[in-house]
């Protein structure tokens, strides 16, 4: 099994090294990107100063908590960003073309090939700023932050990669079925609401956030555990949730696979 994960790792450094030498040759891209990445975050501050400009908590959670809640967002969505969205987007036109031929032929994982045979590294800029604006809250925070606190957000953040990895899959594996059809423009709209603390938004919403979309995973429940302090039941919920998309997603592929006919032949 350690041996497998460091395969897996070896062939993650490998293509991010590829993808890395062939962006450096468009530079202008790369400065446009910081720019855009720049103005975005600062605009999510700016919202977040104008909200709290009239309230000094909201739904429990002071500005250095939502500042902090928005930095982790864009770590997890810069690395996602940076590793996933590159090889899931427009999913159904690799099945219309044949590209995956070339996944499911290769001796290693198709399901890994396909979420992450290459990478966009200029993205990892999002996810830079994100540790920037996750500082900027962290400076903010009135309570003092535990050694226990931080190894479980860590633990949640990790979480949150697997269980948006798994989603964003699962959206893109539906295409098996249904040529015509990209899920994932339904995953994008939730998958914003991760900027801000989940607690802000109706029942109905924090529970799709949770228990369906578990977007919470991604950035409030790991600042929850890293400024309140770590539950027990909290960090079995991550590992069940872990673990349960991790088996979902590994069926479903498997689904897929079985009904699909190669383009080419």
């Amino acid at each position: 099994m350690l041996r497998r994960a460091a395969r897996m790792l070896r062939i993650m450094a490998g293509i991010l090294s590829i993808s890395l030498q062939r962006d450096l040759a468009y530079r202008a891209e790369i400065f446009v990107r910081l720019g855009l990445s720049v103005l975005t975050s600062v605009g999510a501050l700016v919202s977040l100063g104008a909200v709290y400009s009239h309230v000094h908590t909201l739904a429990g959670w002071t500005f250095g908590e939502a500042v902090l809640v928005a930095g982790v967002f864009m770590i997890v969505n810069g690395l996602l960003l940076t590793f996933v969205e590159p090889n899931l987007e427009w999913f159904a036109e690799k099945l219309r073309t044949g590209m995956l031929d070339d996944v499911l032929v290769r001796p290693v994982s198709s399901m890994f090939l396909t979420s992450f045979a290459t990478s966009r590294p200029w993205s990892l800029v999002d996810a830079l700023i994100g540790v920037v604006v996750a500082g900027i809250g962290l400076r903010s925070l009135e309570g003092a932050v535990t050694v226990e606190g931080v190894l479980a957000g860590i633990f949640l953040i990790g979480v949150g990669l697997i269980a948006a990895w798994a989603i964003r899959l699962a959206c893109a594996t539906v295409s098996f079925w249904a040529l015509g059809l990209e899920l994932s423009v339904f995953w994008y709209a939730p998958w914003t609401l991760g900027r801000y603390p989940v607690d802000a938004y109706g029942r109905v919403a924090r529970t799709l956030l949770t228990y369906v979309l578990p977007v919470a995973f991604v950035s409030t429940f790991p600042v929850r555990a890293l400024t309140r302090g770590a539950h027990g039941e909290l960090l079995l919920g991550g590992l069940v949730t872990a673990i349960v998309v991790c088996l979902a997603v590994a069926v479903l592929w498997r689904a897929a696979l079985r009904r699909y006919t190669s383009a080419t032949s």
